[in-house]
């Protein structure tokens, strides 16, 4: 497949925390787009990408190119954005690696799993524009580190979360709507929530059966997925999170309609021995739960099977 023509726009100074399947993706898509991207990475994949640069495979587009890199510490910055782009049991160590590259003025938009993670960014840079994204792509790294997308479905939505003044808010639109991978959504937090839960049912049963989501239909129906649905927007509701109408039949129609083999980044880690964002998605999702006082037993039952995963790996 050939290379999609690279187009010159100029926009804001974006640096990407995180060059793996999502945030790499997103970096070469800005980058096919003419932003001034740079991606702030560890040693052992900076070196790759100096050695062999970032290379994504995909069905709407190969890339290949040299993008500025740097690791925690150099000298850089300040930049106008700030995209967080990686597993979630990483996010604590990069906002820490982060603060010397944000201006008073540095907008965050991460695309991260799960919810949680917009009360500790919060917390870490009070006061700056904060916006949500979601990212809903099915991507990995290969062995030689490149970007494998799976399928044609790319869709990373942002969108105004934090406190932040409409002018800033105007600025930050338009730059973003330079860049094609990215669209405005009109209530993020709404489509922030919509994806926990369907991404807390998923990886929960295909982590707790080890499973596929055919194997899983095969042996149980559509039940298990039923009931899990029914946990996670009970517990959403409770905690005040927003979810549209119909959204919790959409995603189980969604999922009847999923091809047999179907599975989740999670259960991928899991079978390769790799960490978990269990804590990040069960586990704060059973948190507000208790909090709340509802009842979740298959939600119970999948973070203890993960939970019983992860502490295996630490004692090996």
């Amino acid at each position: 497949m050939k290379e999609r023509k690279r187009r010159e726009v100029g926009i804001v100074k974006i640096l990407i925390a995180g060059a793996g399947a999502v945030g790499g993706y997103a970096a070469a898509r800005m980058l096919e787009a003419g932003a001034d991207v740079t991606l702030l990475v560890r040693e052992n994949r900076k070196r790759l990408l100096e050695e062999n640069g970032l290379t994504v495979i995909s069905p709407v587009g190969n890339f290949s190119g040299k993008p500025k890199v740097i690791t925690a510490g150099e000298a850089a910055g300040p930049y106008d954005l700030i995209v967080v782009a990686m597993k979630a049991y990483g996010l604590e160590q990069a906002l820490e690696d982060l603060r010397p590259y944000a201006g008073e003025n540095t907008a965050l938009l991460p695309f991260l799993n799960g919810i949680r993670h917009m009360d500790l960014i919060t917390a870490s840079f009070p006061g700056r524009p904060l916006l949500g994204g979601v990212a809903r792509i099915e991507t990995t790294l290969d062995e030689q580190g490149r970007i494998v997308h799976f399928s044609p479905m790319q869709s990373f939505t942002y969108g105004r979360y934090g406190d932040m003044t409409d002018e800033r808010y105007a600025e930050l639109r338009t730059e973003l709507s330079k860049i094609p991978l990215l669209r405005e959504h009109d209530d993020i937090v709404r489509d922030l929530w919509e994806k926990y839960m369907f991404i807390s049912v998923m990886s929960g049963l295909t982590t707790l059966f080890d499973a596929t989501v055919g194997e899983i239909r095969d042996a149980a129906g559509m039940v298990p997925f039923e009931r899990f649905s029914a946990e996670a927007a009970n517990t959403i509701a409770a905690a005040g999170g927003r979810l549209g109408d119909g959204i919790r039949e959409r995603q189980l129609q969604a999922i009847a309609g999923m091809a047999p083999g179907s599975t989740t980044s999670m259960l991928r880690d899991m079978r390769q021995g790799l960490p978990t964002e269990s804590r990040h998605i069960q586990g704060y999702l059973l948190e507000l739960a208790g909090r709340h006082g509802i009842d979740t037993p298959l939600l119970e039952t999948a973070y203890h099977k993960l939970s019983i995963y992860e502490n295996a790996k630490r004692t090996r």
